[in-house]
């Protein structure tokens, strides 16, 4: 499993959101920039032009004999020195140039007023335009577009570089915060590591965050069924062993009666019983097993299934076991009886139901299976007319280990909690049914019906 690091994860996302934020920001901070040094600028130019309006020629030729219009000297700013400088040209009315500064670019005659943009051997200027009526000429006035542009960059540039002198900061800043609301975290982290294997209890934290409350209770409800599960196995296991106890015991008896014998007979009588009890020791163990393996079941291998067929099967099986005590065993299925589930665990549930039925139904009974459709799921119930069941006994028959108390038929006592089990698995409701010929015992088991195509 590839592992990273939430925290740094965290540390670089906020980084990088916080970068792009400050890229928007300082986008729109460049514009407004811009905007604003274009209509500082503009309203310069359009100074300087109505300066030069109140000269006359002869005052405009010994300035044009400067290198540059310079600005006042109060008005000067060493941060703005690319902007300090204006050219200009003054026109006849009949469109001659009558003079121009040092620095001037060569531009044609324009009758038009106002300010506009004009590219100019290969560069960008800004002029303003403006008639002299009473002497009848043109001032124009040029000035650089770089000189804006570079003014904008470097109002940009110091508002960028504080910013990039705070990123380290700010991203140390974040990580320590993200650690520090994660702290949370690795308290249950070691309240975790501290405890004993054996303690289940419920996690209890004191201040926590509303975002850790879910984990917290998640694992208080996989500690629930943990214990919940760890008491199953604990009950279970002691009353395996309780059961395995009688009859090892009854097998080891019956080995020292076989070694005491003296007699041939005798001897071979208890070997007899021996091997019955190994018998039923050998089936209450598969039994014990049985039931581990439907606790855990694959359902990615579960296909659709004609339960009937499978009625008919498990039944074929037992008839032996009917015909040898008279008991008319009778199946009656329904077609298209299909349920998605495991064959080999169906087969065991059917034939635990019969060989219940058949165990404790007496010589000359009557034993049914029978499987049909009821509205949108299946049936399976098994009935006989044997001797049934005390109504005080109903609620334990699920029960392992359990046998009615005054019944002869031998048995481990967990047929029906294995039926029990495989039809939870399956999704099957199970509830107690009627008898034959109005006594008996019976069991209905509704499970959920399935296409072919399931």
């Amino acid at each position: 499993m590839k592992r990273f690091s939430l925290r740094r994860r965290l540390t670089l996302l906020l980084s990088v959101s916080l970068v792009l934020v400050w890229t928007a920001t300082l986008l729109v901070s460049y514009r407004e920039t811009r905007e604003e040094v274009n209509e500082l600028f503009d309203a310069r130019l359009e100074e300087g032009a109505r300066t030069l309006m109140l000269l006359d020629l002869k005052r405009l030729r010994r300035l044009s004999a400067a290198e540059d219009l310079a600005a006042p000297e109060g008005d000067r700013d060493r941060d703005h020195d690319v902007a300090q400088h204006l050219s200009f040209q003054v026109w006849n009315g009949d469109g001659s140039l009558l003079l121009r500064s040092a620095q001037a670019p060569n531009a044609a005659f324009e009758d038009a007023t106002g300010l506009r943009t004009v590219a100019i051997g290969g560069q960008s200027w800004r002029s303003v335009s403006l008639w002299q009526e009473q002497h009848g000429f043109q001032v124009r006035v040029f000035e650089p577009l770089r000189a804006r542009q570079d003014l904008a960059a470097r109002v940009t540039q110091r508002m960028l570089m504080p910013l990039l002198y705070a990123l380290p900061a700010l991203a140390l800043l974040i990580w320590l915060s993200i650690g520090r609301g994660f702290r949370p975290l690795a308290d249950l982290s070691r309240a975790i590591a501290a405890r004993d294997a054996d303690n289940l209890e419920r996690i209890t934290m004191g201040r926590v965050p509303v975002e850790t409350l879910p984990l917290i209770d998640s694992l208080n409800q996989l500690l629930r069924r943990l214990a919940a599960s760890l008491d199953k196995e604990r009950s279970f296991t002691a009353d395996a062993a309780h059961e395995l106890r009688t009859p090892l015991a009854a097998i080891r008896v019956q080995a020292e009666v076989a070694l005491a014998a003296q007699e041939p007979g005798q001897r071979q009588t208890a070997v007899r019983h021996i091997v019955a009890g190994v018998d039923r020791t050998t089936h209450l163990v598969e039994q014990l097993l049985l039931l581990a393996r439907i606790d855990h079941p694959d359902r990615r291998s579960w296909v659709p299934l004609e339960l009937g067929e499978l009625a008919a099967r498990c039944a074929a099986r037992y008839a032996d076991q009917a015909v040898g005590k008279d008991i008319e065993l009778g199946v009656t299925a329904e077609a298209a009886c299909l349920v998605s589930g495991d064959g080999t665990t169906l087969e065991i549930l059917i034939g635990n139901l019969l060989d219940n039925a058949l165990r404790y139904t007496p010589a000359g009974g009557r034993v049914a299976l029978d499987v049909a459709r009821t509205g949108g799921r299946i049936t399976l119930a098994v009935r006989d007319n044997g001797p049934g069941i005390p109504p005080e006994a109903e609620a334990r028959i699920f029960d392992r280990f359990y046998r009615v108390g005054d019944q002869p038929a031998p048995g481990s006592g967990l047929g029906l909690s294995i039926v029990q089990r495989v039809a939870h698995a399956h999704g099957a409701e199970i509830e107690l049914d009627r008898g034959l010929d109005g006594r008996g015992f019976g069991l209905r088991l509704s499970f959920p019906a399935a296409t072919a195509a399931a």
